[in-house]
């Protein structure tokens, strides 16, 4: 998957209530009709971001690094306003979860087979709302979507850059990949758990455009990790290439020993092995944390991801390892899925 990719450091706001999300969002179509400067913007969501009362922190909700530029169809018809109302009436009882993806507009086609495949092997039955993030696809590429699936689907754009501790000019110094792709594993490291439209849920899925349920799941996965208070889910575990992870272990025994962290269980957890997280079900408190917001700052900024090529697998499975106890990690070795040349039969 391709994608590109932003930066600069979210403004800190305290976390809040559905409703004064819903509020904020009234302030962003203000801000479209009378050209309001985005910072502008993000100064007057501040105001309104005061005594929450969520219990669970979003410190980067709206945050520079992922400019909100909207689609003609985005206004007409709010998507991340849609999802704060279909969250005041979710059924008591069901687990606040959503699935997601991150897509490139030339690949939608592969997309709509993923999602297809999901439909009828999970989502027709459990009916999980599904967020599409995107760089600007068409009006037409999202009307094909919307009514090639039965899944309600939320479209969120979001603009990425080179972050601006890095200069743009930087020169890769092993494991050279396209900058799309490192632009994603930031995405998925780091700059998902920013955004507006996933505020008050408690689950993610994430899946890519080319993951392929294979066979019927006849359970509900997110009451699943509820019921058995799972915080990570996960169907394989693969080792990165070391030229991709250069200094990345070396740099979170560092980080380890200069905050004083008692892993859970980092120290069992071999060099370069990581979560195969193209199918990655987890509670979102893991990823709002302090623990690990301040971690994937520090990596975030030494800039390996750019670099090298330090992927949101390896970052975030170590991560886990330091945060997580494994009794709540969970893999899914029943569900039939498929993702390039990997597959779980």
């Amino acid at each position: 998957m391709t994608a590109s990719l932003g930066s600069k450091r979210g403004k800190r706001i305290v976390s809040l209530p559905s409703i004064l999300c819903f509020m904020s969002l009234i302030v962003l179509y203000l801000t479209v009709w009378s050209n309001m400067s985005f910072n502008t913007f993000v100064s007057k969501v501040n105001q309104i971001f005061v005594n929450s009362e969520s219990n669970i922190s979003y410190s980067y909700c709206i945050t520079d690094s992922t400019k909100y530029k909207r689609t003609p169809y985005e206004i007409g018809d709010d998507d991340a306003l849609r999802m704060q109302n279909l969250l005041k009436k979710w059924p008591v009882g069901k687990p606040k979860a959503f699935i997601y993806y991150l897509i490139h507009s030339n690949r939608t086609s592969m997309f709509l087979e993923s999602i297809r495949l999901l439909d009828i092997r999970f989502n027709n039955q459990y009916n999980y709302p599904v967020i599409v993030f995107h760089e600007n696809i068409s009006l037409d590429k999202i009307n094909n979507i919307r009514s090639s699936s039965k899944s309600d689907i939320y479209f969120q754009s979001v603009v990425f850059e080179i972050p601006d501790f890095l200069p743009q000019n930087f020169t890769q110094l092993s494991c050279h990949w396209y900058l799309g792709y490192k632009h994603m594993c930031r995405f998925h490291a780091k700059l998902v758990y920013q955004q507006c439209i996933i505020r008050d849920f408690e689950y993610a899925w994430r899946l890519d455009d080319d993951s392929k349920i294979l066979r019927p799941i006849n359970y509900d996965i997110f009451d699943y990790m509820r019921e058995r208070n799972l915080q990570y889910g996960y169907v394989y575990v693969n080792s990165d290439r070391p030229s991709c992870t250069v200094n990345l272990w070396t740099n979170a025994r560092t980080y380890v020993k200069s905050n004083s962290i008692t892993p859970t269980f980092f120290d069992q957890w071999k060099e370069n092995q990581m979560y195969y997280n193209n199918f990655e079900v987890s509670r979102l408190s893991l990823w709002l944390s302090d623990d690990y917001q301040k971690f994937i700052d520090y990596i975030d900024r030494l800039g390996g991801m750019y670099y090298y090529r330090w992927g949101d697998a390896p970052i975030k499975s170590i991560a886990v390892s330091l945060f997580v106890p494994r009794n709540e990690t969970h893999c899914f070795k029943d569900i039939g899925y498929r993702h390039q040349k990997f597959k779980n039969t």
